[in-house]
């Protein structure tokens, strides 16, 4: 089983089934959803989406959906902590190249698993800090 941290964005249009995500990131996350995958989640994205929800910027819906996947005893899709080792790796992450706070966590937490990130935000491509699929 192929493991991969996504990013807000990829897991979005993942959920609401929008043509913007990749054929490569829609393939692993269809993937993931048929059991061969594994998706962390890292938990800044919950707190982002609950704040694009607020902002009225995405579909309210979308959090149900990602909640009902975390629900799923041994599923494919889990939630990564932002703890101290996320803390860790972040030093990693320079500001100048990737000045988001959130886009930084979830780029420290792919590099803390050492999993590659699915994601389309060019500053996280440019960093060239961790592995990107899209």
């Amino acid at each position: 089983m192929n493991r991969f941290v996504t990013d807000t964005h990829a897991l979005y249009w993942h959920l609401m089934q929008d043509q913007k995500l990749s054929p490569a990131a829609q393939q692993i996350f269809q993937d993931a959803d048929a059991g061969k995958n594994q998706i962390l989640i890292p938990s800044i994205i919950l707190i982002e989406m609950i704040y694009l929800i607020e902002k009225g910027r995405i579909d309210a819906s979308s959090l149900a959906k990602v909640l009902d996947l975390l629900d799923i005893v041994d599923g494919s899709y889990s939630v990564a902590a932002l703890d101290y080792h996320t803390a860790k790796a972040l030093q990693q992450v320079p500001r100048s190249a990737v000045p988001d706070m959130p886009d930084r966590i979830i780029a420290a937490t792919a590099l803390q698993h050492d999993l590659p990130l699915i994601t389309k935000d060019e500053a996280i491509q440019k960093s060239a800090i961790v592995t990107i699929v899209w």
